[in-house]
């Protein structure tokens, strides 16, 4: 009995439940072809449920209740059902017709058969500008950016040290550390929280910081991060053909070569908060190529087939230096009534130094941004971090042991050591060696910004063994106003120089003196200068300089030159400069020098003007002169990217031939410099008129990734073209004779009509930070030193 009762239940339940369960089930297939449509999505009007159908056009949407149903797919005329009307227990067919309206191409591939997932790419490509959100004039938004670094995946033995141990304690007595997937601390030793108004104007962004709070478990290079660090992680533009990330150019999804670079899927029609949107994934066809993987989300045509939300993976087998991977994923939401999507919710996470060895831990990067704005839509923003991280870091930074690994770190970054708010240095100058001087001391040092943050003063002391000469020199830099870079410069000298190399001065980056103050002297002199310049922005992306200079040459003769013809020459020179370059992102240094973290669209242009002053404290020449340079990096597609300079002078006047362009050559052998024609001597070469052009071609992955066995090296190729064109005039070649040598009294210039080149390449990022250079001058060889050139470069890169 009590079996026939429960059989019955069974019964009751089971006609209940297939009372309640209705399903609209059946075939989608095209009107004329009669194929099976695929993902083709059925989405239920006024709720959130839908479905897409498979590769064979079917479809099984569960249903409570009667209600319309909406049926689509790209190329084809949407049609509405009620379910109602129909038997629910049976098979359904349905037909959709294809729209002329909005199926703009017709592609016929394999068998006939086109990826669904491209056409919605090329959707999104077609109306990128639409939504792009440097494609618009202005815009304004508030941006909240929280970044944190970590040492990550520890191990047993690296915490049982007894400075990790004690380190790690003390973070713990403020509050809890975070744990990673195999339940072991991850250690914060960086942090920062900005919070800044934004406003951008059709070609770069201002942002007003209203609030920053930083520790460093390290050196303290104080704003650097604040104005580089978190700025150029705010957003990242998938909608650009060419993805700007850690230097490196990436392919977007958007590419317009996308089916080059990656394999697409579409996997589902589904709802990201209010808007349907098409879930397609992107996998890399290659793994050395510089491209992310991951998935996208792009709104069907209601929202003109908008970007709704990323993610993109890049793993340790990338190209990429010291990373081992990269996670980013962003929410992007209308800004206002247009249509510019900006993220209003991002997360990028690197783990960084796994790669040097896989026995040693990893640095991890979080970088959290939430930007806000008006937007008819709500938005989601993640929850803020924890501030005790601040309190953790500040605790263990007291530690002795931690003091002193970070003044290691700041000397070799910088070239000082510091102390406090002074710097002594530069380091690579104490001691130098040279056959005008001998043996050559030098002492000095710099204020930095902790001792005043617009206000820096410098100087050295130095004396030679060989020539018994002291040398001096000081330097002072005041910034008026930092946000239109108003500042006052000046310096005085008396100091060893040699021709064509530039001039030395107080607080120049240590690598040019090593540079300049070692090796022979081929045309020396004692330079007595003055100088006084003044700089600002007048306008955004546009700077003004001025400057005044007095200098005092004094020539004399070494082992290696001859008898002097004349000996000294004394000029007094205003300057003036006017820069263009808009789009570019500088960080301040802690001496108040500038440098640019982020280029722009467009080129860097300086356009440079002086007048030399007769009779103006005893100068003895007259002239003018003017020169201009631009240079840029962009992105030529799958061919790598290329970085050039092209520079132009001229002077009409008649003077002595150090006042010419003496075009700067390389006297360390097996140092590339890449500014200077690296096969040619100190002062070889000069003109009064000039044309040249420096270009560095970096081909990337393009013929090492497509060798079996060598693309797992990472290591890339390069090319490097030199020229100029240059000449000087009958009136300055009348005029002119060589100090350094009566019996020849002619000097080096250039024949107008045959230009002076150096050619080469070679191989870069081996260990991955080492360049190998191979150069060829083509021209000019009868006097060179060297027709060719094997030189080296050290520079880390990711």
């Amino acid at each position: 009995m009590r079996y026939s009762i429960f059989i019955l239940f069974l019964l009751i339940v089971s006609s209940v439940v297939g009372q309640n369960r209705r399903s609209f089930f059946g075939k989608v297939i095209d009107e004329k072809s009669l194929r099976p449509v695929e993902f083709a999505h059925l989405k239920l009007i006024g709720k959130e449920e839908g479905t897409t159908t498979n590769n064979q056009g079917e479809f099984d949407l569960e249903l409570k209740v009667n209600q319309m149903i909406e049926i689509g797919c790209l190329g084809y005329t949407s049609q509405l059902i009620n379910t109602d009307t129909l038997d629910l227990n049976k098979e359904h067919l349905i037909i959709l017709t294809k729209s002329i309206k909005e199926l703009q191409e017709v592609v016929v591939g394999r068998r006939g058969y086109e990826n669904p997932a491209w056409e919605i790419i090329r959707l999104a490509m077609k109306n990128a500008d639409t939504h792009n959100l440097k494609k618009t004039k202005d815009y304004q938004y508030q941006s909240n950016i929280f970044t944190h670094v970590y040492i990550a995946d520890l191990d047993s033995a690296f915490l049982q040290k007894k400075l990790v141990t004690k380190a790690v304690s003390k973070m713990q007595a403020v509050g809890e550390l975070e744990k990673d997937t195999k339940g072991i601390p991850i250690v914060p030793v960086y942090a920062s929280h900005s919070s800044s108004d934004v406003i951008y104007n059709g070609i770069s962004e201002d942002r007003e910081i209203k609030s920053y709070k930083e520790s460093f478990l390290g050196p303290e290079f104080q704003n650097q991060f604040k104005e580089g660090l978190d700025p150029e992680k705010t957003t990242i533009n998938f909608y650009q053909h060419w993805l700007r990330f850690l230097g490196y150019d990436f392919v977007s999804p958007l590419n317009p070569t996308f089916k080059n670079y990656f394999d697409f899927e579409l996997q589902t029609f589904e709802k990201i908060d209010q808007d349907w949107c098409y879930r397609i994934s992107y996998t890399p066809k290659r793994e050395n190529d510089m491209t992310f993987g991951g998935t996208i989300w792009i709104t069907d045509d209601e929202n003109n087939f908008a970007i709704k939300k990323i993610t993109a993976d890049i793993n340790r087998s990338s190209p990429i230096n010291f990373i081992d991977s990269i996670h980013v994923e962003q929410k992007l939401s209308p800004l206002d009534s247009s249509e510019i999507w900006l993220p209003s919710e991002q997360l990028i996470r690197m783990y960084v130094g796994g790669k040097l060895n896989k026995k040693w831990s990893k640095f991890q990067v979080d970088i959290n941004t939430e930007n806000s704005f008006t937007s008819d839509l709500p938005l989601v923003h993640s929850s803020r971090p924890d501030s005790s991280i601040f309190t953790m870091i500040d605790t263990v930074k007291t530690m002795g042991e931690v003091k002193t690994t970070s003044k290691l770190i700041d000397m070799a970054v910088t070239g000082y050591y510091r102390m406090g708010g002074f710097d002594f240095g530069s380091l690579l100058a104490i001691y130098a060696q040279n056959d005008v001087e001998g043996h050559h001391f030098q002492a000095g040092g710099i204020t930095n910004t902790q001792w005043n943050e617009n206000f820096v003063v410098g100087g050295h002391l130095a004396y030679g063994t060989k020539d018994d000469q002291w040398k001096w020199g000081v330097m002072g830099k005041y910034v008026l106003d930092e946000k239109n870079w108003t500042f006052i410069y000046a310096r005085a000298q008396h100091s060893l120089q040699r021709l064509g190399a530039g001039i030395t001065y107080p607080g120049q980056e240590p690598y040019l003196w090593f540079q300049q103050l070692w090796g022979t002297f081929n045309y020396p002199y004692m330079l007595d200068e003055y100088k006084l310049s003044l700089g600002s922005y007048i306008a955004e992306g546009i700077q003004l300089r001025g400057s005044f200079t007095y200098k005092d040459e004094n020539y004399f003769t070494t082992p290696t030159t001859d008898s002097l013809i004349f000996n000294q020459i004394t000029t007094s020179e205003i300057g003036g400069s006017i820069i263009f370059d808009f789009g570019k992102k500088y960080v301040k240094s802690r001496h108040l020098n500038r440098y640019i973290v982020a280029n722009g669209k467009l080129p860097y242009i300086s356009i440079n003007y002086s007048r030399g002053l007769p009779n103006v404290f005893n100068a003895t020449d007259s002239y003018h002169k003017l020169s201009m340079s631009v240079s840029h990096r962009f992105k030529m597609g799958a061919i790598g990217r290329l970085d050039y300079v092209a520079s132009a002078g001229w002077t009409p006047s008649t003077v002595p031939f150090p006042l010419l362009f003496v075009h700067r050559g390389n006297n360390l052998k097996y140092i590339y410099d890449g500014s200077s024609y690296n096969l040619m001597g100190f002062g070889e070469f000069m003109s009064d008129t000039y044309g040249s052009i420096r270009m560095f071609h970096h081909f990337e992955g393009l013929f090492m990734n497509r060798i079996p066995l060598v693309k797992k090296w990472n290591v890339k190729t390069f090319g490097i073209a030199n020229l100029l064109w240059g000449g000087v005039s009958q009136a300055n070649l009348d005029a002119n004779i060589n100090p350094w040598d009566k019996d020849n009294p002619t000097f080096g210039s250039l024949d107008p009509t045959v230009p002076y080149v150096e050619v080469g390449g070679g191989i870069e990022n081996i260990f991955r930070m080492v360049k190998v250079i191979f150069l060829y001058r083509a021209t000019y060889q009868e006097n060179a030193s060297r027709k060719y050139g094997v030189m080296f470069a050290i520079a880390p890169q990711f």
